[in-house]
């Protein structure tokens, strides 16, 4: 019995990220151990933003790792649609956000409040402004990947933000020596350190390659895809529809009826038609054949 419980402390002790313990250290160091279960709790309800938004975009969750901007949350799909990631990254600190708004909306109605809330609105605003910055792996770099992805390679897109990992880390610890002559503030360290720590992640993201649209690791069958259109376009042009994360189903309207046609039989025309053949010339071959 000891030795499966030192087994599952092992594994978990595996999903703590480096640099989580640092932030930890600090808490100790400043004797706030309640600030830190504070700290806990708000990356808790970020992250769980993230989670039901992923969940309901069709993402199934993988692995974690606690990280000091949050609980790091890997999906099967390595390769997220552009607005699926602006989608779950922005969901984190918006949840921060709105419970922020609510507590402090409650210390008009309960003032009392006030003493057991204020370190929650804090750290929640904190949290969420923090994630916001264009950098990886924080959410306002992965809106921002989300955004510019569709517009230019992935890598590149790593690049800049790798660019702004370094502006920021010296932009941090330029404010930690400032403060250590004006009001000593080592947050502003920790805050480098994990720009830096993001900058070595991102190399690693750039390492992703595009999914092939035909070999999913997890189709959301409970919510497809619909695309409706008539038998003059092209296959190309459905190809192209098709989502990287959930399945794809289309309705294609001809004289006499609607045709269904899912990614398994589009994937087999792919290997037969040039993508420039009309799905009335298929189906016109296909009836000869018949």
């Amino acid at each position: 019995m000891g030795y499966m419980r030192g087994a599952v402390a092992m594994r978990l002790l595996k999903k703590i990220h480096p640099s989580f313990y640092l932030l930890l250290g600090w808490f100790i160091l400043s004797r706030n151990l309640l600030g830190f279960v504070t700290f806990a709790a708000v990356v808790f309800t970020h992250e769980l933003g993230h989670y039901f938004v992923a969940k309901r975009l069709g993402y199934k969750l993988a692995s974690f790792a606690v990280a000091p901007y949050g609980v790091s949350l890997n999906y099967k799909e390595r390769t997220f649609e552009g607005s699926d990631e602006v989608k779950i990254a922005i969901a984190g600190p918006a949840v921060n956000l709105i419970i922020a708004v609510f507590l402090v909306s409650l210390w008009w109605l309960l003032p009392a409040s006030y003493y057991y809330t204020q370190e929650i609105v804090l750290q929640s605003i904190f949290l969420a402004l923090f994630n916001l910055l264009p950098a990886y792996p924080m959410d306002g770099g992965r809106i921002f990947a989300g955004l510019i992805s569709s517009r230019m390679p992935r890598k590149k897109v790593m690049k800049i933000l790798s660019i702004s990992n370094i502006v920021f880390s010296i932009i941090f610890f330029a404010l930690f020596i400032l403060s250590c002559f004006i009001s000593f503030n080592p947050t502003f360290a920790l805050a480098g350190i994990f720009m830096i720590l993001g900058l070595i992640e991102s190399k690693n993201e750039c390492r992703y390659e595009a999914m092939n649209i035909f070999k999913k690791k997890i189709k959301n069958f409970s919510r497809p895809l619909i695309f409706t259109c008539d038998d003059s376009v092209t296959l190309g042009a459905l190809v192209r529809h098709i989502s990287i994360n959930r399945y794809t189903i289309f309705y294609i309207q001809t004289k006499n009826k609607t045709r269904i046609v899912d990614e398994a039989l589009l994937q087999r025309w792919s290997l037969i038609y040039p993508y420039d053949t009309t799905l009335a010339e298929i189906f016109s071959s296909l009836s000869r054949k018949v």
